[in-house]
């Protein structure tokens, strides 16, 4: 008889032991989860007309989960979109763009209309260590009135 019960208490043991195990691994997982849920929303605006403008918080790591671009113009509009290269020195979105890098996509906005882009997995900006998003109308000969908004998360 004391066999069988120094058995039943091991089992009661060990499955007190995965039990706790568990818990704690559900723990460390929710901790891990609440780290990388993104905490801080950015909305961002740009109003476009040749010259490339660029937005964002500058510092961290920028994920954009939408864009929107409206054209304001009679003419269909070319919009290159990318990650904004600086010189030396330049700390923020507002500096002088010297080139671009990825991510980067051109986007092609009918007249009078309204294109919005949405990314369930966001764009990273900020490899860099830039956090902008920088945007140009590259439309030949016709370089037009458009704007670009852009949501996302900083972390």
């Amino acid at each position: 008889m004391k066999h069988v019960n120094g058995k039943a208490a091991t089992l009661v043991v060990a499955a007190l032991i995965a039990a706790e195990s568990a818990f704690a691994a559900g723990n460390v997982r929710a901790a891990l989860v609440e780290n990388v849920i993104p905490k801080m929303p950015y909305t961002g605006h740009i109003s476009l007309l040749t010259v490339a403008k660029a937005m964002g918080p500058a510092t961290g790591a920028l994920g954009v989960t939408s864009v929107t671009l409206t054209n304001f113009d009679s003419a269909p509009q070319q919009v290159f979109l990318f990650q904004p290269v600086y010189g030396s020195g330049g700390t923020s979105c507002d500096g002088p763009i010297l080139g671009g890098g990825a991510p980067s996509m051109t986007v092609y906005v009918q007249p009078f209309s309204t294109l919005h882009l949405t990314y369930p997995s966001p764009l990273a900006f900020g490899a860099d260590g830039h956090a902008c998003v920088a945007a140009q109308v590259t439309t030949v000969l016709h370089g037009g009135s458009v704007a670009v908004d852009v949501n996302g998360f900083v972390n």
